[in-house]
This record gives C-alpha cells, structure tokens and sequence, in this order.
C-alpha cells in the first residue's frame, strides 16, 4: 500500500494481478503500513487462506492498521474526502486470522504442499521482521523483506554469517545507490544539535515513526542524557508512539539482549517512565503542551509530518527561532517533511492546515532501518544465489544494485511482470528464460527418476542408494529427508512416504551423510567419500531407481495413522499443521496406506494424510458423496459461513472447565449440544483460537491458568461481560442497549434499548472492545 500516494495514483495495489492466480497464503514480512496496509482488502477477497506473521508483527499490525482505519474515517467526514478503503469489521477479520510464527520455527504455510516449509529469521528492520526461508523439493529461496544489517538499539541486525545458502533470492533495494555514514555518528550529531537547542532554551521536535524510529530516538536520548552530553529536560510521547512503545516492551523477547537484560536488572520501563522524566501524551494534554515554552523534547508521530499529532507541534515550534525541528528519517519528495527540509527561513510554509513562517533550525538525519548498498552485496554473497531479483526501490536504486552483480542471473521485475521457475540439474530452480540451456549450460543431463506405481507398495531405500543420489545430483549441498524421497521416488513421490526416509536415518548413517540442522529442520550433506569411491557412474545412479520387489512394513506407515480412523461420507476438520486455519472436510473413500480422499472448504479433492484429521464431530453426509466435486465444496463453503457465525464462546467454555480437562467429545457432552452444526462450530472455534485458553495434549485440553487469562486486557474485558451476564445494561459509542446472552470470540449480541430510524432489527452483534458496562 502507497500511503502518500500521489495525486493520479491509487494507494492500493492492482489486486486484479491475482485473479489468474489467486494465492494461496499470505506470508507477512513485518507490519510497516507499506506492506500490510491493503491485507483486510486481500483477506476479505481470499477468506479462507492462511495468514502468518511473527507474533511482534501481528501485535504491530493490529496498532498500525486500527489507526489506518481511524484516519481514513475522520478523512471520509471531510467534504472532498474519500471513502474508506476498509472497515473495521474488516481489520477484525483479518486480525482473527493471522497465525503467530516464532522465528527459526519451520512450519507449512500450504496445506496442501506439507513438504514446502518456510521458516523466518530476524531481519533487523523493525520488531518482529523476518526474512523468510522456503526449502522446496526443487529448491530453495530466501526472501529478505526489508532488512538492516547494522545493530539497532531496539534490536540486532541481520546475522549474515548465519545466512544460508538459497537457490533463488528475493532482494529488497531501497538504498541499493547509497552508502550509509556511521550510525554512531549520526546518533552523536543528533545528540549535539538536541543540546544545542535545549541549551538555548528551546524545544526539540522530532517527528518520528511510530515503529522502530520512535523507540531507537527515546533509547538514543536516555543514553546520552544519562552520560551528561544532554540536558535532563523532560521528554515527550506523542500520537501512535505511546502504543507501539507500550508494545515493544510486552514483545521483549525480540528486543536487543541488552535491553532484555536491562528489563531484567534494571526492573524499569524502557520508554515512558515518569521517574526519568519521559511522559506519554493525552489527547486532552496536548494543546496545553503545544503552547509551553520550557525546553523539552517532544517525539511524534507521523515522521513525515503528514498526520498524526507531529503537525500539530510542528507549526508553533517552526516559529521560534530557538526551537528545532530534527527529522531521523525518509522523507517523501511530495511530503510536509521534504518541504521544510527545502524551505528556506523567513519564507511561508504550510505545515499541517497552517502556514507558517519558517524561523527554526531544521536538519535530517539518517538512522535508517535499511542496508545500503555495500552491506545488501554482502547478504547477497553470503546467500550465493544462482538467481537474484531485485524489488522494493526506486528504479535508480535498483539499477545500481544490479550492476554490483555481474557473475549471477539478475531480475529487476515491474509490477504486474511474472517470472517463472523451473527444475534444473535436479531439484534445483532457475528462472525459465528462452534458449537458457544454451546460453549458460545449466541444465543437466542427468536421468529423471521413473515415477512408482503408487498403488504398489513402495520399498525402503537403503543408504547407500540415497548417498549414491545425492552425491550425484547434489554433492556440495545439504539434503533435507522431503528432498531425499523427491530423488528416491521421484514424481510418485507423496507426503505419506516420508517416514520410509526417516526410517532409513534412525540408525547410524555417519558414514555416508554428516547430519546438522538449520533451526528445527534436519539437514544431511552426503560425505565426501563412502562405499570406498567418491565418484559416481551413471550406471550405479540408474541402478538407484526404486525395485518394487522389497516392501514396506506396515507399522512404519500405520504409526502415522490415528485411532479412529473415518470411512467415506463423514465430516471432519482438518487442519494441515498447529496453528493454522480449520477446514471442514468431506472424506470421499475409505483411508489407504496412510492417507484418505477428502474435499474440504478450502482446498479441490484430493488424498491427504490422515494425520490432518483434527476433529472427527460425529457427523454423516454419505447423501453427498455421489454429486460432482465442486458441488460438494460449494456446499461446504456455505456451510462453513453458517458455522462461523454460530454463537459459541471459548471463553464460556474456559470459565466452565476451569478445574478440569476435557476432550472434544466430553465437551460436546457436557454443553448438551445434540446439533450437528453445533458440534462442528465447537470444533472449528476449538482448533480457530482453542490454543489461546487451553493447552492440547493429543486429544485432551487443558485449561490455562487464570492469571495468564487475565494478564491479556482483551480477554479479561471478554470475561467481565460474560460474568455481568445476559439483560447487563451496557453503551456502544454512548448508545444504551441490553446483553442478550449470546456471544462468540469477539461479538456480543445486543438489544438496543431504541432503534434508529434506518434500522429494522433491535439486535445487533457488537464487538467485545465496544462494549462498555453501565455504572
């Protein structure tokens, strides 16, 4: 999303790029507005695709697009002001379904690609960014988001030497034609012309964004105030600044260890701390502030005075002579900020819905969150990609980066370009390109493996085979088990054969693979020398194709299935890995070798693992399994829709089972629901938001204690509501109305006590943090 988007151009994205190929999950980088700024659109378009992001990221992204929605509102109420581009109904929506990732954690983000995983690394661009790594049996890519390689004081910066090798590397390039001074420096400079100022007796206002930009400014002042180089004069908070403050210290955990480590000694706050002087701003306390005229130091949000509180201050502060204005960060050409820094003293400016005659000091400097061009070629080494695309820069940017890379295949894509991947050697990725094979002879003439009969049983590879692979198709690199059974069994290969992998490598396999790991991920590198030889023929490599004649023992695969396992016509939810969103299902054939034939609301008819199989609610359509496919999941699509609107709380059901643990099937018991849909919206809510109450044990749940319940402020108001029950009175927005009684994760049902005239229904679903209990 383009924020301060230019006239003629449109702040969103060209969504219509998708509709040809609609995603199929949505990985978020960090919660800069620029990269989440359109996802409720996205999410209301696509609403049954997984979201992930680090649990930093979704607690930025709830603060950054609730005030997107706040601004876009009051916008909306001007004469020539435009309609909002989403609600907040729309955020909530959105927020729902976002599944937290720690980092360094691989997960699946494709349900219906398990052997794809992605796992996320510190990018050291804000709280919470992650670079992303996806290991794929064709390969591997690594994309940076936007990334810092110099150490912040909030947080650290990109560990390059930790960086792992990638096959396909997606580079952002924002200062790919700068180099960046010293950052010690510039925080000295800065230090220097805030005590110049307030040595003077005047006010420093430095707009700031609200994420990372904010907080480094406070960490840099309290440094050099407390090493004597800057005055002890109060400092002010201001606009977004207090919350995403409020939010990196509850998200200690990714801070710079020094900082956790001071959490831990020091046992005071990091930011607003009235004992050191440093105060947030109230709304009603800010005009009394604007008119002081002690010195003080006042942070702001937005960093390009373009909203937020920072115009307010900034047009009685750019009067004063002894004042300062002192920026920190990129200024839009087109922005207030760009203007005063190319405005000249003693000439008129407008500053917010002010013009002003510029009087004060005003200087730039630059603390940026983004590698510069040397270090960007530094991560791009490390990683040693055979493919490298450039993106998120301006064209001169970029074209400067590409030319620092002249020994690897570089893309520069525009917006609405598509570039395609294909295999080469083996499992390896390489962009698709017109006479590619002859221009750099990258493809190999190695044999591709003859495909199995799935409906044989497939035989255990022994060692020596997958070494003989590997060694010949990969012998400098690292294999993962998914990646070994790709080579094994070729294009037969199959989710449900990976434990014949694994059971190759519970016994010792040291002589022919060295065994390390990248986070939680098993890596195995083929030795340089084993069965006496380090060369391969291509005769011994044919001779590694799959025989059939040895077969599988059935407990490898049946360790793989659970208990109950259903027969064609039942309905499930399925869930394709912790955390992620909940399909209902529609099994169409009986369960074989590991896996069964399903449909769901989500995903096209296909055989999948049994171990997807969540919830199993005690419910039959066998009616259903002789009409068309797409029949089938359009019925569940509507069925789902209905199911998520159900009135069951989680809640209800933590403060019930306080004492006690429970299954799904005792629960259902317990709250006598005999309805088919009943069960199943149970169900859904369990496996949707059940880890956030109760801890799962297989199939047991196990209720969280109350003090972390209530540590949570959303969660105790939830609670609160509940406990004052149904026909509690309550205000919305200062309108009165009655509980009825019915609520689920976050909508109370309400009676209004009046109806306006445009509405037909007394009873309206209201979220929870609208709701205000009557004194």
């Amino acid at each position: 999303m383009r924020p301060a988007a230019r006239d003629g151009q449109s702040r969103l994205p060209d969504l219509s790029l998708l509709d040809d190929s609609p995603p199929e999950a949505i990985l978020i980088t960090h919660a800069h507005i620029d990269h989440t700024g359109s996802l409720p659109l996205i999410a209301s378009l696509y609403p049954h695709i997984p979201i992930y992001a680090t649990e930093s990221t979704c607690v930025l992204t709830e603060i950054l697009l609730r005030d997107s929605v706040h601004i876009m509102e009051q916008e909306g109420l001007k004469p020539d002001g435009e309609t909002p581009l989403y609600t907040v109904e729309q955020v909530d929506a959105l927020l729902g379904r976002i599944q937290p990732v720690s980092f360094k954690q691989p997960f699946a983000p494709l349900v219906t690609a398990p052997d794809i995983l992605a796992w996320y690394m510190p990018a050291g661009h804000i709280l919470g960014a992650g670079m992303l790594y996806f290991a794929t049996p064709e390969g591997t890519l690594l994309h940076t988001g936007d990334i810092s390689v110099t150490d912040q004081r909030t947080i650290k910066g990109v560990d390059i030497a930790a960086l792992p090798n990638a096959d396909i590397m997606i580079c952002e390039g924002t200062y790919g034609n700068r180099a960046h001074t010293s950052r010690r420096e510039e925080e000295r400079k800065f230090a220097e012309a805030v005590q110049e100022t307030l040595a003077r007796n005047g006010r420093v206002l430095c707009p700031a964004f609200a994420v990372g930009r904010a907080q480094e400014i406070v960490l840099i002042l309290k440094s050099y105030r407390a090493s004597g180089h800057i005055s002890p004069v109060p400092i002010y908070l201001d606009g977004m600044v207090r919350s995403v403050c409020a939010a990196y210290q509850g998200q200690s955990h990714d801070l710079h260890p020094n900082l956790q480590r001071y959490l831990k000694n020091a046992r005071r706050p990091l930011f607003v701390d009235p004992g050191l002087h440093i105060f947030a701003v109230r709304s009603h306390e800010r005009a009394e502030l604007i008119t002081r005229k002690e010195p003080a130091i006042i942070i702001s949000s937005s960093g390009m005075l373009s909203g937020g509180a920072s115009p307010l201050y900034g047009a009685t502060i750019a009067t004063r002579e002894q004042d300062a204005l002192l920026l920190t960060g990129y200024q839009d050409e087109e922005s207030p900020g760009a203007a005063l820094l190319r405005a000249r003293p003693g000439l008129p400016l407008q500053i917010g819905s002010q013009s002003v005659v510029l009087a004060c000091k005003v200087e730039k400097y630059n603390l940026s969150g983004h590698a510069d061009s040397e270090q960007i070629s530094q991560v791009v080494m490390k990683v040693a990609p055979r493919h490298l695309v450039l993106v998120h820069g301006s064209p001169e940017a970029l074209a400067s980066l590409k030319q620092r890379f002249v020994d690897i295949r570089v893309d520069v894509p525009v917006v609405g370009s598509k570039l395609n991947f294909q295999a080469v050697r083996h499992r390896v990725l390489v962009p698709s390109m017109p006479d590619v094979e002859a221009q750099t002879g990258l493809f190999d003439a190695s044999p591709r493996l003859a495909p199995i009969d799935i409906d044989e049983q497939p035989q255990i590879p022994s060692i020596e085979s997958l070494w003989i692979l590997a060694k010949k198709l990969g012998p400098l690199r690292p294999w993962t088990i998914v990646e070994l059974g790709q080579a094994y069994y070729g294009d037969a290969y199959r989710p449900t054969l990976r434990p014949l992998i694994e059971h190759v490598f519970k016994s010792d396999t040291s002589a022919y693979f060295k065994r390390s790991r990248i986070g939680a991920q098993s890596i195995y590198q083929p030795c340089e020398t084993a069965l006496g030889r380090s060369i391969i023929s291509d005769e011994e490599f044919a001779d590694c194709i799959p025989e059939m004649s040895l077969v599988l023992p059935s407990r490898v695969i049946q360790d793989e299935i659970p208990q109950r396992v259903p027969g064609a016509g039942v309905v499930a939810i399925v869930q394709g890995q912790k955390n992620s969103s909940p399909y209902l299902a529609l099994t169409l054939a009986p369960a074989q070798n590991g896996g069964i034939r399903m449909i769901t609301d989500g995903w096209k008819a296909a055989v999948r693992p049994l171990s997807m199989i969540q919830l199993l609610p005690d419910v039959r359509r066998t009616e259903w399994l002789n009409v068309p496919d797409e029949t089938n999941k359009m019925r569940l699509k509507q069925w789902r829709q209905q199911l998520d609107q159900a009135w069951i709380d989680l809640f209800a059901c933590w403060r019930r089972c306080q004492q006690s643990s429970f299954s799904f099937t005792s629960l259902c018991q317990d709250l006598g629901l005999c309805q088919a849909d009943d069960r199943l919206a149970l169900g859904l809510e369990l496996l949707n938001h059940g880890l956030l109450l109760f801890r799962r044990d297989g199939e047991i749940w196990h209720p969280l204690d109350e003090q972390r319940v209530y540590s949570n402020d959303g969660f105790a108001h939830h609670l609160h509501l509940l406990e004052a029950g149904a026909g509690s009175e309550i205000l919305v927005n200062g309108r009165p109305g009655r509980l009825t009684g019915r609520s689920n994760w976050r909508l109370f049902e309400v009676y209004w006590n009046e109806m306006d005239e445009d509405e037909s229904e007394r009873m309206a679903r209201v979220r929870a943090s609208a709701i205000r209990l009557s004194l």
